[in-house]
This record gives structure tokens, C-alpha cells and sequence, in this order.
């Protein structure tokens, strides 16, 4: 796993890389997929997209309580990464407590091509409690996202919304009347 100093401070992976040895040995599904070298060091191919997607979904349930099914046809997120742009965001909104450029309310985003894992909508409310939009013009991938949302009990705190072209390729979207995303 190539991790690096252009990772974001705050990243939890930035100095301390996820230990396969032990999530190998507390998930079945992801040790199917660990090797260990001749030299004792222990591994994954991060070529083969079954490995990449077990590691994934082992490090969203170990580290932030998340369980996803994500497609292998689909894109499949490195989670170290998107974690990088949540802290981003966290830096440009000033979410983080005892900032004090912080701005009062809840915090609304709107990921428009969420995929199937809904990854960013996924840790956003998990760890900060952000409100989101999440849309998708894949039918597969929106179905995907949106169970991912449910089975997480994320529901009030993201909205699917699936998008459809025409056949001259203008984009349709249809929105309740009221916002989606707000609170109650």
C-alpha cells in the first residue's frame, strides 16, 4: 500500500499503514486474500480487483463501523485516499472542533457520480455528520449505493437520487420538492 507525505496530516493511515496480519486474522473474507513472503512480511496483490475490494470493506468495518457490497465491475475505492478529501473538505469548511472560522449549521454536500460504495457520503456522515446528496447515473451503481446507505443506518443523513439521460443525452433529474438532505 503506497502511502506517502503528500497524505493529509489528519489521515489515520498517513503514519501508520493498515496492519494486514491483524485484519487477516479477524476478517475470514479479507485473509483469503493475504500472502505472506518468504522473508515473513505479509501482503496483497493490489492488482487483483477481489483483493483490493476485500481490503476496502475490511478497513471501512474496522476503522469507521461501515459495511459495503461493492460490484467488481465497478469502481472499487482505496479508502486511504478518499479519506484525504474528507479532510480536505473537513480544512476548507472548518469542521473540526475548536476551529474558529467554523461556520454554524449542519454541513450539505452533494456527491454527484457517488458509484457503488458511496464513499464519500459514507465517512462524511459517519465521521462528521454531514448531510449529502448522493447521485448516480448507473443504475447498478445507485442500487448498490443505496443499500450500502441503508444497511448503515445512514439514511437521514443521506439521499440517493438516481439520474437518467435521454436519448439525445440531456441529463433528467427529478427531485422531490422538498430538500432532500435537510434536517428534521
Amino acid at each position: 500500500m503506497a502511502l506517502n507525505k503528500s497524505m493529509h496530516p489528519r489521515n489515520r493511515y498517513k503514519d501508520k499503514p493498515p496492519d494486514f496480519a491483524y485484519l487477516a486474522s479477524k476478517y475470514p473474507d479479507f485473509q483469503k486474500h493475504v500472502h505472506t513472503s518468504l522473508t515473513g512480511r505479509v501482503g496483497l496483490n493490489f492488482k487483483d480487483p477481489e483483493a483490493v475490494r476485500a481490503l476496502t470493506c475490511t478497513l471501512l468495518k474496522e476503522d469507521f463501523g461501515l459495511s459495503i457490497e461493492i460490484p467488481l465491475e465497478r469502481l472499487i475505492p482505496t479508502v486511504p485516499l478518499r479519506l484525504n478529501y474528507i479532510h480536505w473538505v473537513e480544512d476548507l469548511i472548518g469542521s473540526i472542533d475548536g476551529d474558529e472560522t467554523a461556520v454554524e449549521g449542519p454541513r450539505r454536500g452533494i456527491d454527484i457520480g457517488t458509484g457503488a460504495s458511496c464513499i464519500y457520503p459514507l465517512l462524511g456522515a459517519t465521521m462528521n455528520g454531514w448531510f449529502f446528496l448522493a447521485t448516480e447515473v448507473d443504475d447498478i451503481c445507485f442500487n448498490y449505493a443505496k443499500k450500502n446507505v441503508e444497511q448503515n443506518g445512514l439514511s437521514d443523513l443521506i439521499k440517493g437520487e438516481s439520474l437518467s439521460y435521454t436519448s439525445s443525452n440531456e441529463l433528467y433529474v427529478t427531485l422531490p420538492v422538498h430538500t432532500p438532505y435537510s434536517p428534521k
